[in-house]
C-alpha cells in the first residue's frame, strides 16, 4: 500500500481541497496465484471528508456494459478519480493471462440516498466491463472515512487483483461557491518531522484470510 496527499502543505485549523493518491497490490510469498479477494475495506485515516453536497450523481445503471470513454460520456460531471489496475486472470483448463483495465470513479448514491463511489472499470483485450460500489461509511469514534466493497462472484474471475492506482480528486460549484470533493488539513505541529496514516487498506480472502497494510506520509503545515 502506498498513496499520499497533494499539495502536502495544508493548514493546521482549517481544511483545503486536496487530491488522494493510492496504489497497492497483492502478492503471495510463494509467488502462487493470489486467492480471490471478497471484501475491501480502505479507511481514509487522514483528517480529511468527502463532499458531495450539490454535486452530480451518476446512476449505477448508466454505466453498464460501457468502456471508458462510454461511461465518461454517460456520468462525466460525477467523475471524482481515475486510475489502473492490473490484474491475473483465471480461466478454468486455460493458462492464466494478465489484464489491464482503466479505473474511473463516479459519484453514485444507493436506493436510500447514502453515498456510494462506483469505480468502473473496463479492459479492451478481451473486451470486459464492470463497477464496483464502494459504500462510504464514517467511523463514529475517528471520524474517519470509510470505504467498503463487496466484490461479487458476477464480477467473474477480476477479483485476483495484482497491482492498482488511484487518484481521486473533484472541484465542482454549488450554490454559487466552489467545494472540493476531497479536503483536509495538517494538524501536526510546524516543527513535527514524523509521518501520519493515509490510508489503510484491508482485505479479505476466500477462505477468510485478511491482510492490513497502511500507508504513511509527511504532511506540512503553512
Amino acid at each position: 500500500m502506498d498513496g499520499g496527499i497533494s499539495p502536502n502543505q495544508l493548514p493546521r485549523h482549517q481544511r483545503a481541497p486536496v487530491a488522494v493518491h493510492l496504489s497497492g497490490g497483492v502478492q503471495t510469498s510463494d509467488r502462487s496465484p493470489v486467492p480471490r479477494v471478497n471484501w475491501i475495506k480502505l479507511e481514509l485515516s487522514w483528517r480529511g471528508v468527502l463532499d458531495t453536497r450539490g454535486m452530480e450523481v451518476c446512476p449505477r445503471r448508466r454505466l453498464r456494459g460501457t468502456d471508458t470513454s462510454q461511461a465518461i460520456q454517460a456520468c462525466g460531471a460525477a467523475r471524482v478519480g481515475r486510475g489502473h489496475l492490473f490484474a491475473k486472470v483465471f480461466v478454468p483448463n486455460q493458462p492464466a493471462f494478465s489484464v489491464r483495465a482503466h479505473l474511473t470513479a463516479f459519484n453514485g448514491v444507493t436506493q436510500s440516498g447514502d453515498r456510494l463511489v462506483l469505480v468502473h472499470a473496463y479492459a479492451s483485450n478481451p473486451p470486459v466491463s464492470f463497477v464496483i460500489p464502494f459504500s462510504v461509511h464514517v467511523h463514529p469514534a475517528t471520524s474517519r472515512t470509510v470505504l467498503v466493497a463487496l466484490i461479487r462472484r458476477s464480477a467473474g474471475p477480476w477479483p485476483h487483483v495484482a497491482t492498482f492506482r488511484m487518484d481521486v480528486s473533484r472541484s465542482f460549484r454549488y450554490r454559487g461557491a466552489m467545494h472540493s470533493y476531497l479536503s483536509a488539513s495538517c494538524p501536526a505541529p510546524s516543527a513535527f518531522t514524523g509521518g501520519f496514516s493515509v490510508a489503510r487498506a484491508i482485505y479479505t480472502f476466500a477462505g477468510g484470510d485478511q491482510q492490513t497494510v497502511e500507508s504513511v506520509r509527511s504532511c506540512h503545515t503553512r
